[in-house]
């Protein structure tokens, strides 16, 4: 089994179409969405201008 994890450091999910947005066109991310499993429910666990990459490990 083969696996890839995208991760974005200030990205916010409501700004892509997967998750709902009809003001971005961003066809890539759909098509990526449509093959692939997406996470509904994720969290952070510091805001985004801290750094979390500590707690990624």
């Amino acid at each position: 089994m083969k696996a890839v994890m995208v991760m974005f450091d200030s990205l916010n999910r409501r700004f892509l179409p997967p998750y709902g947005c009809r003001d971005v066109v961003a066809p890539n991310f759909e098509r990526l969405a449509e093959r692939t499993v997406t996470f509904d429910n994720s969290y952070v666990g510091s805001m985004p201008c801290m750094p979390v990459r500590l707690r990624l490990r």
